[in-house]
């Protein structure tokens, strides 16, 4: 596959790529399906409603039956009560976001840059929505994105030297 760039440059994708993000998709969706399963349940326990259905007791108002829940307050549900497959999806979307943005962005220095403390600012915020929680899955995703904004920032200096400088000697 080839991807024009707005330089000329022409981005190639190799196959085992190709093959990753085909997989990490793949995942994704699995895990999506079976996330908003899991989080079904909470159209049957009521006393979770106001704690749990947050978005629906956002944009509806107080929940009064099961049929007022909307689909993400399943998702927060699984996540709260049964990580593994949220966890699964945050991990395989990451991936997703992570290799498509080193893709677009390979030579781009200063932009990579902003795309890491983006990703570093955002998971810290969302490492310190859930680090409140008493919910196993909530801190569970705060160690989580915690990781991943240091991580993010870590990746800065990482790459800061990742091209040979000027009249360097290179070996390859």
């Amino acid at each position: 596959m080839k991807f024009n760039r707005p330089a000329g440059k022409v981005i190639l994708l190799n196959f085992k790529n190709v093959v990753l993000l085909i997989a990490a998709s793949l995942v994704f969706v699995f895990a999506t399906l079976v996330s908003w399963y899991e989080g079904g349940q909470l159209r049957d326990i009521s006393w979770e409603w106001e704690h749990t259905a947050v978005f629906s007791n956002w944009f509806n108002g107080e929940v009064d039956r099961g049929s007022d829940i909307i689909v993400m307050d399943h998702f927060v549900y699984a996540a709260k009560f049964e990580p593994f497959f949220p966890f699964l999806m945050a991990v395989s979307l990451l991936f997703i976001v992570f290799r498509v943005a080193l893709w677009i962005i390979k030579d781009q220095t200063v932009i990579r840059n902003i795309f890491f403390l983006f990703m570093a600012a955002t998971s810290f915020s969302l490492s310190g929505i859930f680090l409140d929680s008493p919910a196993t899955g909530f801190k569970l995703f705060s160690i989580f994105f915690g990781i991943i904004g240091i991580l993010s920032l870590f990746a800065i200096f990482l790459f800061h030297n990742k091209k040979s400088k000027p009249g360097a000697i290179n070996n390859t």
